[in-house]
This record gives C-alpha cells, structure tokens and sequence, in this order.
C-alpha cells in the first residue's frame, strides 16, 4: 500500500466516475490520483510502475465506456494541468487537462485559424491530442509542433510531431501526454473565422445527437465507408436495449437515455458489430474504449 502513502496528497478515494464522462455511464475508482504539474505525473508513473500497478488515465471523458462498480486499480485525472501559453506568432502551449471546448471558442475569439474546424469535439487537449480527433475538417495532428509526455522513468520530454505516430484517430505517444504545442495562423478576418466554427456546429448539431449523452462514434469508419450510413440501411437506428438506444440521428451514436448501464451500451454495440459483419464482412474498430474494473 505504500503509494498509496507517497501521493496522500493529491489522492482521493472512492470518486464517482459517471460525472467525469460523456457518456455519463459508469461506477467509481477506489483511489484517484489528481497531479499538480507535469513533474508530478512522471512521479507517480514511476512509483506505480515500480509496484506494477495499471492505471487508467481519464480526461475529459469523451470515447469512453466505463464498467459499472468499484474499479480497483488507480486512476490519473489531469484536470489541475490546466493553463495556455499564448504567443505572438500563433504558438499556444496547451496543459493537458485544458477544456478542447473552450480552447476552440477562445483562439476564434482572438482571431487565430486552425482549430474552427474542430469545434464540438469535447474532451481535453492531452485526449484530443492521443486519438488525434478531428472529422471532415481536419484533425489536430495538422497544428501539432511538439508534445510533452511524462514516460514511467518519471521523465518528462519533448516529442516533435513527426515521431508521434499520429494516424486515423490514433496515435503512437508512449506514455501520459502532459502538454501540447499548437501553430496557429493570424486571421484578418475575424468574422470569417466565427462563421466556419458556426457553420461546423451547425453541421454537427443537425448530424449528430448532441442533446443526449454519448461516448461519441462507437466505430472507427472503414476504408470508403460510413459506419453511420451502413448501421442506417440495416434499419437499426431507434433500436434500445434497457436506457441505452442506438440514435435516430446518426447510426454510429449510442445514447443515454438516462440511467443507462456498462451492459445496455455494450449489447447495441455488439449487435452492431455483428449486423455489419454479416452484411459487409468488415470487422469493426472499436473507437469507443472499454473500461472494464
């Protein structure tokens, strides 16, 4: 139990974990860890290394499906790494635990292209930076300069973006990321600016169920497909399973109807999987993440 002792400080236990996700499914972790600074991070993955503990790290919540209960091992939440670095040529150093919301509305707000495209994207910028979110107008990785992780040596180092190993809503950083560097570009025109972010939610808010909790797309989409078109010809949009439903809106969705558990998601999900691989024979990739205790 000793690091248990060595980060009393910043140690919570028994913390509910449904509130912490989009989703908002899921049980709570026995013991949570909450660092102050990067430093700290390697620290603790050093220490819990070093007694072969698995963590789970959990950030903003979004892509993710947490089991119902007592999770045992311990969790990292990053949400005192919250501070931005703004320059005057467009370089922004984001901690990892900042809001990706807010961070979009504040640089279009200030008149800086780059991330208008990426707005409605919920999570924090450590997450949007690891599974390299984006959609039909970019993805993040195309304004990443560096990324600094915190490795279970207990180091903290700089990475360029070209050894990222970013991909299709994927990426290839070992260890915790605990701050970003974004290049962003001056706009003249701010009210241009404004309306490609307007535009971008208006899009999502037509084509997407964003009144209802959700983990976000279930699958990743497979080469020249649309898992959301694909699960609409197979008539499964509407289709419930206890307080869970697979949306009306969009066919890679499953919403919370409210009080919705682990096992009501999963079940949609499979059934998913198993109508689409019967009718195109693609073996789905789940983009939603499973955490199970």
């Amino acid at each position: 139990m000793s690091w248990q002792n060595t980060f009393r400080d910043i140690l919570e236990l028994d913390r509910p974990l449904a509130p912490l996700t989009t989703f908002q499914v899921g049980g709570w972790a026995a013991y949570f860890l909450r660092p102050r600074s990067a430093a700290e991070v390697g620290e603790v993955l050093k220490v819990l290394a070093g007694e072969e503990q698995v963590f789970r790290l959990i950030g903003g919540g979004a892509n993710v499906l947490v089991e119902d209960g007592c999770h045992q091992r311990p969790f990292l939440h990053l949400d005192r790494l919250s501070t931005v670095q703004w320059h005057e040529d467009g370089q922004l150093i984001v901690d990892a635990g900042y809001p990706f919301l807010k961070l979009v509305s504040e640089t279009v707000r200030q008149g800086w292209r780059g991330l208008q495209g990426l707005a409605g994207i919920p999570g924090q910028m450590g997450g949007i930076c690891a599974m390299n979110a984006g959609g039909r107008w970019g993805e993040i990785k195309d304004v990443i300069s560096w990324v600094e992780v915190a490795t279970s040596k207990g180091e903290v180092k700089r990475m360029p973006r070209e050894a990222c190993g970013f991909a299709y809503r994927s990426s290839q950083i070992p260890g915790v990321i605990t701050r970003v560097c974004l290049q962003l570009d001056k706009e003249g025109d701010l009210g241009r600016l404004k309306q490609e972010m307007a535009a971008c939610l208006k899009v999502k808010g037509a084509s997407q169920p964003l009144k209802l909790p959700s983990g976000g797309c279930c699958f990743a989409n497979p080469p020249g497909l649309s898992v959301g078109q694909i699960v609409d010809e197979l008539g499964l949009k509407g289709m419930r399973h206890g307080n869970a439903m697979i949306s009306e809106i969009h066919g890679n969705f499953i919403v919370n109807l409210g009080q919705a558990r682990f096992d009501h998601v999963l079940f949609l999900m499979k059934q998913i999987e198993g109508a689409v691989l019967d009718a195109t024979g693609h073996v789905l990739r789940r983009e939603l993440q499973l955490w199970q205790r």
